[in-house]
């Protein structure tokens, strides 16, 4: 069950945390749940998925310290995509490959 938060608890908590806009990952994070969501007046402004030290926020309001070009965001959610089709494969299977996209990603946009 995910939370409520602010961006000033996000930003304490995490070293790296990278924004994507609205849906640009769907693909890549279609297996995970998110950990925490922020809001303001107008409602949800973004969800928070936890990956140790680093945060992925995603949203209307995303917010974060590394911001990806959306080539490289692409990149990885078309990628994710490929394998979510791929219905030769098991649902396990398919999540193994997706954090295993998701663990590149996130090791190409922090070593930037």
């Amino acid at each position: 069950m995910k939370y409520r938060t602010t961006q000033k608890e996000v930003r304490n908590g995490y070293q790296n945390i990278i924004c994507v806009g609205y849906c640009n990952l769907q693909n890549l994070l279609s297996y995970e749940n998110e950990t925490a969501y922020t809001a303001r007046r107008e409602g949800w402004a973004a969800d928070i998925y936890d990956f140790g030290n680093t945060a992925i926020v995603t949203g209307y309001a995303p917010f974060g310290n590394i911001r990806p070009e959306y080539d490289l965001q692409q990149k990885y959610d078309n990628a994710a995509a490929e394998i979510r089709r791929n219905y030769s494969l098991e649902w396990e299977e398919q999540k193994e490959r997706i954090n295993q996209l998701i663990k590149d990603f996130i090791s190409e946009v922090t070593t930037k």
